[in-house]
């Protein structure tokens, strides 16, 4: 059997190599990680108040861009959303629980494909599937699915040519219907270069899903060599590593 030949968007992925990974949100105020508020078990009432210190007055996007640039990456994802809920990007009246509703006040996602731009770094976009902030997410998951649709959409048309999408959360609700192929069309219609990733999480390392995935993850471990003959597309795989035990920024 043979080896499928690469997609363009994926070879030119694999090119890439080296990029930043970068987790920044509410709770880079706390310094505990980004799962601070599921491990610690706080009220989402009490972490939502984080909201309103969240400054963003150490965020400098042309610094974080310009140190990959110098340390030899070619592109950087950034976490617009991580699972507490909170947008870096203005949602357009979907949610008061973004940046533009905080002290801030600024785009932040906005900054950083700026900086980007400027240094010829790729942008990449990380955007969980799971939500803890959004009451649908337990309650009416059609209706959650609807808003994450409609979140990603926004990204898709107000910051230019992306590189990719890095999904982080299914793996939370292992049975449910998670409606992948509605929300990959939206990228492939919007973004149709752009590398979807959606992880699969530490313990489902280099595991292949949706037929329109680009690349497989292994999160915190050593890749297995994949074996791609036969393949009905050729798929990528990455290995993504932190220096310490938790990935987000205090």
């Amino acid at each position: 059997m043979a080896v499928p030949k690469p997609l363009p968007r994926i070879e030119n992925f694999e090119k890439l190599a080296f990029g930043m990974f970068i987790h920044w949100g509410l709770y880079s105020q706390l310094g505990r990680g980004e799962w601070v508020k599921f491990i610690e078990k706080i009220p989402t009432s009490e972490y939502a108040k984080l909201k309103d210190t969240f400054t963003a007055e150490k965020f400098d996007a042309s610094s974080i861009v310009s140190l990959a640039k110098q340390a030899g990456m070619r592109y950087i994802c950034l976490t617009t959303r991580h699972h507490e809920g909170f947008s870096l990007y203005d949602t357009k009246g979907l949610s008061d629980f973004d940046v533009m509703h905080s002290p801030a006040k600024r785009d932040l996602v906005a900054e950083f494909v700026s900086a980007c731009r400027k240094f010829d770094i790729v942008p990449f976009f990380y955007h969980t599937t799971l939500d803890w902030y959004q009451e649908n997410y337990e309650k009416d998951f059609n209706a959650y699915l609807e808003y994450l649709n409609k979140s990603i959409e926004i990204l898709c048309t107000n910051y230019g040519k992306i590189g990719g999408f890095w999904f982080d959360g299914n793996w939370d609700k292992p049975t449910a219907d998670w409606k992948e192929s509605k929300l990959y069309s939206i990228i492939r219609k919007l973004q149709p270069e752009a590398i979807i990733i959606n992880n699969t999480g530490l313990f489902e390392q280099g595991k292949i899903g949706h037929p329109e995935i680009d690349s497989v993850t292994f999160e915190q471990g050593r890749p297995n060599p994949m074996n791609r003959d036969g393949m009905a597309k050729y798929i990528a795989a990455e290995m993504c590593q932190t220096m310490n035990m938790h990935w987000g920024i205090g």
